[in-house]
């Protein structure tokens, strides 16, 4: 079965070459800001969890062609939401400028958009990298977000709870799921509940949070740092974002290292001191968080291996998900689920 997957994934992303190439050269000039099609080249594709990213030149301008497979978000107009988001952050070096959405699929059988592609390696788990990160994420979260018609969580400590809850639910109805895991998960959520019903933190829905603050989301271009991956960012208390990235199962998805114990202090220090919040109060908040948010990760990859166990995997994405089985293994190590459990 592994090798009808391999040919229906490899069927699947070779039609969508051709329906690519045919779709820009039909496509008004303008609309790119180029003069004409003609000298279009493909370079890759590059797989996430839930789209397919071919990156494309055109005369001298380079763009990223994303095909939605899935939605990340579970809004029904996933790519409009995130079309919106980066018009919304065009003006402010922080995300990739956007150029074009469809979604009436006409031509593809998904929704699709075009964005720029930024040049640049991804970011590594280290100090002076991490300062760059408070750096960026003090600017994302100072912005305004009124006026857009962004997901809010509006009780963002008990909806956090709620995700890792929803996570366990959806987890247990896996056939290969395992035991173990949903044992110390429930553990964990019992916890994690106790201590809530506890707290007087004040938790608000006061910024725009990116909610996937991994190396992986990071470019290093040579215009500074730049997040991509704008597929479910929300208003929420900014603590998420943070807690995101001092996660160290979010860490292990990109990578075996992990920030040290002075760089996460330095992190969160750095960010207090650029978006003038009370330090002590984000460490109280981050403290509290971010056992949840480890929770989210771990269950998340735990349910994306089931998935290729069962064959639950879209056809398009099952090549990009059977690359990734060891960071997924690496992320859902029992190692891991203990730690959340102990630091609770």
């Amino acid at each position: 079965m592994k090798r009808a997957g391999h040919r229906a994934s490899r069927t699947a992303v070779a039609g969508l070459w051709k329906n690519i190439e045919k779709y820009l050269k039909n496509m008004p000039p303008d609309i790119l800001a180029v003069r004409q099609m003609d000298s279009l080249q493909f370079h890759k594709m590059t797989p996430g969890a839930y789209n397919l990213n071919f990156h494309v030149s055109i005369e001298n301008k380079e763009f990223i062609f994303r095909v939605n497979i899935e939605p990340q978000s579970g809004l029904r107009k996933q790519i409009e939401y995130e079309y919106n988001i980066l018009k919304f952050l065009q003006a402010h070096s922080i995300a990739p400028d956007v150029y074009h959405i469809d979604d009436t699929r006409e031509h593809f059988e998904f929704d699709i958009l075009i964005e720029q592609y930024l040049a640049g390696p991804h970011l590594a788990y280290q100090k002076s990298r991490a300062l760059e990160v408070a750096e960026l994420l003090a600017r994302l979260h100072g912005l305004t977000p009124q006026g857009m018609n962004f997901i809010t969580w509006q009780d963002p400590l008990r909806d956090t709870y709620q995700l890792a809850a929803n996570d366990l639910i959806n987890y247990r109805t896996r056939k290969t799921a395992e035991k173990k895991i949903v044992s110390l998960s429930s553990r964990i959520l019992e916890r994690i509940r106790s201590r809530i019903s506890q707290s007087a933190l004040p938790f608000q829905p006061d910024c725009l949070n990116h909610t996937d603050v991994v190396c992986d989301n990071f470019i290093r271009t040579s215009e500074g740092l730049r997040m991509i991956d704008w597929e479910k960012p929300r208003v929420d208390d900014r603590s998420y974002d943070l807690s995101c990235f001092l996660s160290e199962p979010a860490q292990l998805w990109c990578t075996a290292d992990i920030l040290a114990a002075a760089d996460r202090q330095a992190f969160l220090e750095e960010y207090a001191r650029r978006s003038y919040q009370n330090a002590e109060l984000l460490f109280d908040k981050v403290c509290l968080r971010e056992p949840i948010v480890s929770l989210h990760w771990i269950l998340w990859g735990a349910t994306k291996l089931c998935d290729l166990r069962e064959q639950r995997t879209s056809p398009e994405l099952l090549g990009a998900h059977e690359a990734k089985i060891s960071r997924y293994e690496r992320l859902v190590r029992m190692e891991n689920v203990e730690k959340v459990l102990g630091a609770l």
